[in-house]
């Protein structure tokens, strides 16, 4: 049995449309009969941090200490590095968590990255005005009201992780516009790069 893993870590920051492009990806996927699994990360981190923390929602991980995020963090990552085990596999993250006080956290630090060995790098990106008024219509989750300025900001610091993560593991980086109206287009981007992982 191959147990090589071909993950693809895909972040972005909230109200970007990382999901939704993720989504459009996997349609395409089924069409082409071209086996994806998807994990989300924060789902694997609230499994552990319920268990372990007693944390009842997920908004509620980021306010947790920074050294309790950091070890919910490193036992999610090796949890998922067992099972994408011989398998085409997202990892639905972000590559950097704006904390309740305002710093950020590492989405992906070096103990993460060692444990997944990526061949693919996405960031799922769009305009902060358009991220202000997604954040704005979903009443499902306790959103942030950041200024445009630090979604721009957060958006590069995304970039320079992603960079620093690809030099580190020789992933490929690839950055994908989510435009309005044009999750199909980013998704297509999304499925040919996972494909391409195998070939």
């Amino acid at each position: 049995m191959n147990n090589e893993s071909y993950i693809a870590i895909v972040g972005g920051i909230p109200g970007v449309g990382k999901t939704t492009v993720i989504n459009e990806a996997l349609k395409i996927a089924r069409a082409e009969n071209f086996d994806i699994s998807v994990i989300i990360y924060g789902t694997v981190m609230m499994e552990i941090a319920e268990k372990n923390y007693n944390v009842k929602h997920r908004d509620a991980m980021r306010k947790l200490p920074p050294r309790a995020q950091k070890e919910i963090q490193r036992q999610a990552a090796l949890e998922i590095a067992e099972r994408a085990k011989g398998k085409v596999v997202i990892v639905d993250t972000h590559f950097t968590i704006k904390t309740g006080i305002g710093s950020f956290l590492q989405g992906i630090p070096s103990w993460v990255s060692e444990a997944f060995h990526p061949k693919l790098l996405v960031l799922i990106e769009t305009t902060a005005e358009e991220i202000k008024k997604r954040r704005e219509l979903d009443t499902s989750r306790a959103r942030d009201e950041d200024s445009l300025d630090l979604l721009m900001e957060h958006q590069l610091l995304n970039k320079i992780v992603a960079a620093s993560i690809g030099q580190k593991t020789g992933a490929l980086l690839l950055v994908i516009p989510n435009r309005q109206g044009k999750a199909t287009e980013a998704g297509r981007v999304l499925f040919e790069n996972l494909k391409a992982m195998k070939a």
